[in-house]
């Protein structure tokens, strides 16, 4: 009889890894990197103050990294490496070090579902969750109580950085390691 998945599993095959940029060269990486794989740069809306007029930009939400989806064999490790603002691939003693599937699908459900998800400092410590239902259905990710009511964050460890976006409702699920 198969088990049924767990909802925090690694599945088998391609892996993501966070890539480490040039300051402001997010958009230009991930245009040439997305010619041969499959690139993630999360962004947010955030407005620009100038002294004459205010706009609606698209930010990284983690300024100087962005997400590549590939199998790292030798020839496209350096391919990706070689491309022009790429810094380094993130990861410990110079081995690259995979990001969870689940954090990326969940940074993507949630940018998507949320509209005001921002960037946000260092996560405190909490409970990993997995929202059940309503918009953020999938969404791992720790639960944050604030002052301004309840936020799920969720956080990508390797990078030190985190997102956290409004909770409005839903059925949470301890996330089963």
């Amino acid at each position: 009889m198969d088990e049924p998945e767990e909802p925090c599993r690694l599945p088998e095959g391609l892996r993501w890894y966070a890539l480490h940029t040039r300051s402001r060269h997010e958009r230009k990486v991930a245009a040439e990197l997305g010619r041969f794989a499959r690139v993630y740069l999360p962004e947010y809306r955030a407005l620009s103050r100038r002294k004459d007029r205010r706009q609606e930009l698209l930010r990284p939400l983690f300024p100087g990294y962005l997400f590549v989806r590939a199998a790292l064999e030798p020839a496209l490790r350096l391919q990706i490496l070689q491309a022009p603002g790429v810094v380094r691939l993130v990861g410990v003693r110079q081995r690259p070090v995979p990001v969870p599937d689940e954090v990326v699908a969940s940074l993507e459900l949630l940018l998507a579902a949320s509209p005001d998800a921002r960037p946000r400092g260092r996560w405190r410590p909490g409970e990993r969750v997995q929202v059940m239902s309503g918009p953020l259905r999938g969404v791992v990710g720790v639960v944050e109580h604030g002052a301004r009511g309840r936020r799920i964050v969720v956080a990508v460890e390797l990078l030190g950085r985190a997102v956290s976006a409004s909770l409005e409702s839903g059925d949470l699920a301890p996330c089963l390691d």
